[in-house]
């Protein structure tokens, strides 16, 4: 899926909501990289990536892109970066947010689905930020992760909330 908005009404005023999240995988300083087939980043290097489904958290949707982009199961290590913007659109505004959350591989090799993604592979950190086909988004997250940004940490264990949630994951 492309595009997933939610409007959010506010005084009678709408926008576009979307959230995105993306997979940082950087084994041996190699990084993951997917260069997609569609949108203003055809033909671009970036992280493998993509919308998050009604009833996702996150974390679950980063894992799916992941699997989807590259072939490779993952897990989630840590929140490394966010991009939390507004742009303006025909009709109004969108505000788009995307979590990057380092990941681990757990299985798989690399593979694509020839349809968002015509190729992935795993590229040097130094080559990859010297590349101008990696867009500048990618790059400033490959740096925060080699700069030792270890981010907040995915808790594997239940934290009390006193509301109802159908899904809980926590990040500290």
């Amino acid at each position: 899926m492309f595009y997933n908005y939610h409007k959010v009404v506010n005084g009678g005023e709408e926008m576009n909501v979307f959230c995105t999240a993306a997979g940082l995988i950087v084994e041996d300083n190699n990084v993951l990289l997917v260069k997609v087939t569609y949108g203003a980043n055809k033909g671009r290097w970036m992280l493998p990536g993509g919308f998050v489904d009604e009833g996702e958290t996150f974390q679950e949707a980063a894992i799916r892109e992941v699997k989807e982009e590259s072939g490779l199961t993952a897990e989630v290590k840590s929140l490394i970066g966010v991009r939390d913007g507004i742009r303006a659109i025909h009709n109004g505004s969108e505000h788009g947010i995307y979590l990057v959350f380092e990941m681990e591989v757990t299985s798989g090799t690399v593979s694509i689905d020839g349809y968002e993604v015509d190729e992935a592979r795993f590229i040097p950190v130094e080559e990859a930020l010297r590349d101008p086909l990696v867009i500048h988004l990618t790059k400033e997250m490959i740096i925060a992760h080699r700069s030792n940004n270890k981010g907040l940490r995915q808790l594997h264990k239940t934290v009390q909330a006193n509301n109802s949630w159908t899904k809980y994951e926590v990040l500290a």
